[in-house]
């Protein structure tokens, strides 16, 4: 019976998704926009582009570029950007996301066309409202109990790329009763909220309360599911209106322009990024990389995590799986996974340096796991995880005293892996190379 289920097992099923194609494929960066226009100068450009439909939401995924990304329309309003989100988390696992389109401008310095990259961003309709006035405040964080706060704040290292990326920008000007002018890009404060703004007192409270710089309808509730999920997220806004007594008219006569210019400065960006490349190291690099000792433990570990990171790092697992109704057949199934070293990300998410041998190749890949700990013992965990034309998976795998054992079900396949867990060792790694 002619069955790949070593992709039902939790290195296997990622690494496969990785390596598929002509060879590794890094992590995409998510780009997500309201509605058509925001999105569409950015799909047209798309190399590769190839669509998905997940619960009725369409994603395109390909190169933009030079980099992997992953593209959808979330619908208008804070839920219908917080569910495609989740959703393009879920899947596809983004290295990072952001978000595009158009505003209201708030700040008075501003005008119509000019950009704000947002350094940070609230929802202004979240909180609590005894008097006229809403008490702004976060809510908890039901993954981790803590509260969120009010202002999210931008990815750093996204922040600086924009930074970079806007100085050698040419946007399109605009035309408006003024005149043509060029716009600007500046950093500043977005506020969502599930309503448009036309009104000039709105407007005025939301500069005066928030210090924001531009409203709109998605970015903070996109932020928010990023900063629950450890996603770096970036809000780029285009001003098409001022949010004051004529922004519905402005909005009508200037949104496509501004959406133009919000994806040609994304684009600037995604092009500005470090270069994404595939984990495959020469030979003297893996080696130093399996076969030196493990880092420094940071001292935020805690005794049981310094354990678990030395445990498995320069290490092999090497045992079996079986298939449940095939327990008997007495043909269980070898695997084998090298692991150069574990490393804690925050909470609970650490990233595991694994190495597999697959059709010819011989790859090095980070992958972001969750680890849920039984006491004194980590469960590695994944849940769920859509691999596209392989089908959902999911695992948990025990690891203790050098041994690891667990169960994995994917499709209508399921069963048990069990196994130990050697250190690695030069010759070893040549006998295994030489085998594989």
């Amino acid at each position: 019976m002619k069955i790949t289920l070593r992709i039902a097992l939790i290195w296997g099923a990622i690494l496969l998704l990785l390596i598929s194609g002509t060879g590794v494929h890094a992590s995409p960066v998510a780009i997500l926009g309201a509605f058509d226009e925001e999105v569409a100068i950015l799909e047209a450009q798309l190399a590769n582009p190839k669509a998905h439909t997940i619960e009725g939401i369409q994603f395109l995924t390909g190169t933009l570029n030079q980099r992997n990304v992953v593209i959808a329309r979330t619908g208008v309003a804070k839920v219908n950007a917080a569910m495609t989100a989740t959703l393009i988390i879920e899947h596809f696992r983004p290295s990072r996301a952001i978000f595009t389109g158009v505003a209201g401008g708030l700040n008075p310095d501003l005008q119509l066309g000019d950009i704000v990259i947002a350094e940070k961003t609230a929802q202004h309709d979240l909180g609590r409202l005894e008097s006229a006035k809403i008490e702004n405040m976060g809510v908890r964080n039901p993954i981790n109990g803590r509260r969120n706060p009010v202002f999210f704040p931008a990815d750093p290292e996204l922040l600086q790329t924009a930074e970079t990326a806007a100085e050698h920008l040419e946007l399109s000007p605009f035309q408006t009763a003024q005149g043509e002018r060029l716009p600007r890009i500046v950093k500043g404060t977005v506020v969502t909220g599930d309503v448009f703004v036309a009104l000039d007192a709105k407007r005025s409270a939301l500069h005066e309360n928030f210090g924001a710089d531009a409203v709109e309808m998605e970015g903070a509730a996109v932020a928010q599911i990023c900063w629950q999920q450890n996603v770096p997220c970036l809000v780029v806004r285009s001003l098409s209106d001022n949010a004051g007594v004529n922004a519905s008219e402005d909005f009508q006569k200037y949104y496509k322009i501004a959406a133009r210019n919000s994806a040609a400065l994304v684009i600037h960006i995604i092009g500005q990024l470090p270069a994404e490349q595939p984990m495959q190291p020469d030979a003297t690099e893996r080696e130093q990389a399996e076969q030196s000792p493990p880092s420094p433990v940071p001292s935020a570990l805690t005794p049981n995590e310094q354990r678990f990171q030395e445990m498995l790092s320069g290490v092999t697992l090497v045992g079996h799986f079986t298939i449940t109704g095939e327990e008997d057949s007495g043909n269980l199934r070898e695997e084998k996974y090298t692991i150069a070293k574990v490393t804690k990300l925050s909470d609970d998410y650490w990233l595991f340096f694994a190495r597999v041998q697959y059709g010819g190749r011989d790859v090095t890949v980070p992958l972001k796991l969750e680890v849920k700990w039984a006491d004194d013992t980590p469960i590695i965990t994944l849940t769920d995880l859509e691999l596209p034309n392989l089908g959902t998976y999911t695992a948990r795998v025990v690891i203790y005293r050098g041994q690891y054992a667990g169960t994995w079900s994917g499709g209508r396949y399921g069963g048990h892996l069990f196994g130990r867990i050697t250190k690695n060792t030069s010759e070893s790694d040549d006998i295994d190379s030489q085998q594989d």
